[in-house]
């Protein structure tokens, strides 16, 4: 409950209101599900140009689809995953200590090739990706005015694969997500940042009800 309720802290730090409202929603009608179980992946960034360092943590409610297959609902947030470009011929710059933030809700689907104790995995999904502001600012303004660099939110799409042995999942994950122009108030874009991140993840089962099948 702990991992859950620290996961929804950085949601509603990163998420504008009405995002975290639709996130809970969802969340809450998917456990209303008897068949649904759980999954912790809290995980470190693998490729980040932060200098703080990169972390992620997936909440994942899923269902048993079949024999081999398993479809889910994965609320994510990755910290630093950026790789940010400004415009050289401009005078903005971001202080590089500052954290930031990409939250994600995403569809899963994940085949095992077996049904034994030691289960390989592989699995994507599509899905939706919020970007936080970035504060960027002004060498040459000769004030301490911070202004708000703007982010559009992507579509992005998830690659994963790994290991599960028993209730536990060792993986690796790729997410990614186009370009974003980072945009001040005045409408003039100042440079990109790539938020597509590697990660590394290991996952646990916590609490869900017990059903027939044997494990999702």
């Amino acid at each position: 409950m702990k991992f859950i309720q620290f996961h929804f802290f950085l949601i509603k730090k990163y998420c504008p209101k009405e995002k975290l409202l639709q996130i809970i929603t969802l969340f809450y009608l998917l456990n209303l599900n008897a068949q649904v179980t759980l999954r912790i992946e809290p995980g470190v960034l693998l490729e980040t140009d932060s200098n703080n360092l990169g972390l992620l943590l997936n909440i994942e409610p899923k269902v048993k689809a079949s024999e081999n297959t398993v479809i889910g609902l994965r609320f994510g947030i990755a910290i630093n995953p950026q790789k940010i470009r400004l415009d050289d011929s401009l005078p903005y710059f971001i202080d590089e200590m500052d954290d930031n933030a990409v939250i994600s809700f995403v569809p899963t689907y994940d085949y095992y090739f077996n049904n034994k104790y030691h289960r390989p995995y592989v699995g994507f999904g599509l899905g939706y990706y919020l970007f936080n502001d970035i504060d960027v600012s002004n060498r040459n303004s000769g004030s301490l005015n911070v202004l708000e660099g703007n982010v559009k939110n992507q579509l992005g799409f998830l690659l994963r694969g790994g290991l599960e042995i028993g209730n536990t999942r060792y993986g690796l994950e790729y997410n990614f997500m186009p370009k974003a122009d980072i945009k001040i108030p005045d409408g003039q874009t100042i440079g990109t940042i790539n938020n597509s991140y590697l990660g590394l993840s290991i996952g646990f089962k916590i609490g869900g009800r017990k059903t027939q099948v044997n494990s999702i």
